[in-house]
């Protein structure tokens, strides 16, 4: 299974303030590659034309503009946005997973490893949900990630960091259904992974950034994200989302509610060991 990643980045619409990243990817299935390639070329070339088909990419941002969307409110058909419904469904209707995390925490929403000896949480976070996944569905299938080519720096130490964490580390070893070294590649027409990658980093991104429009495609895209219950009981989402906000801290107990509790104990230890009463029992 090839799982490809793009990341997108921006603020909230609500709150200029407050920014964010994603890191999200969609698994094709390696003997599906070239399949799922010529199926998003008809799809390219029934709204835009076999120029647009062949030469141009696929970019999630210009394709869900706020513009685009305010055309479409005034009666203007969107081809743009057509496409994009189109891609949704293809997505759902071929089964083809959505990961992804995205953090609201200032000094991770880059994704860019500082220290390659230890792996920022945002990357583990998405790693257990693949290699959970592959586990649950695919157990006999490795996961290859291919990330979108960035900067050289930043790639280099991305993968190390990956590689280490995934090599030296207990928790990376015990993911071993995915492919112990990260891929890189370049961003083009016919890289079909990448293009796909792409647009559902910025449906994801722009539905937590709270965009006014994307709720009905978020909603649709939601059918391709896995969800799972854990051993624990918990939920699990196929994305992960980091809230820049403090954990809240434990909640404190009321006053003398240890004191009355160990009062209560030393109580029933007491009754527990009372010696019987020998002259009710007629002994001497």
């Amino acid at each position: 299974m090839l799982i490809f990643f793009d990341e997108s980045f921006g603020q909230s619409e609500r709150d200029d303030k407050i920014t964010l990243g994603g890191l999200c990817g969609i698994g094709i299935p390696e003997h599906q590659l070239a399949t799922v390639a010529q199926d998003v070329y008809q799809l390219k070339y029934k709204h835009f034309g076999a120029d647009f088909a062949r030469d141009s990419e696929i970019k999630g941002k210009e394709l869900l503009k706020n513009y685009v969307f305010n055309l479409q409110k005034k009666g203007t058909e969107s081809k743009s946005l057509a496409f994009a419904s189109d891609l949704i469904d293809y997505i759902v209707a071929k089964r083809l997973p959505v990961f992804g995390c995205v953090c609201f925490e200032k000094g991770m929403q880059k994704f860019q490893v500082d220290d390659v000896t230890a792996l920022d949480k945002t990357f583990k976070f998405l790693f257990e949900r693949i290699d959970t996944w592959i586990k649950r569905t695919r157990p006999n299938e490795m996961a290859c990630l291919v990330f979108d080519d960035r900067d050289y720096g930043i790639n280099q130490k991305n993968s190390t960091a990956i590689t280490n964490f995934l090599q030296r580390s207990s928790p990376g070893l015990a993911m071993d259904s995915i492919v112990r070294t990260p891929f890189f590649a370049i961003s083009q027409s016919q890289n079909v992974g990448l293009q796909l990658a792409d647009f559902v980093t910025s449906v994801i991104t722009r539905k937590h950034s709270h965009n006014p429009n994307i709720g009905p495609f978020y909603d649709r895209l939601k059918k391709a994200v896995p969800h799972w219950v854990s051993v624990e009981g918990h939920h699990v989402s196929g994305v992960k989302v980091i809230s820049d906000r403090p954990e809240k801290p434990a909640a404190k107990k009321a006053p003398g509610t240890q004191a009355k509790k160990k009062r209560q104990a030393t109580s029933r230890s007491a009754v527990g060991t009372r010696k019987p009463n020998t002259q009710r029992s007629g002994k001497k």
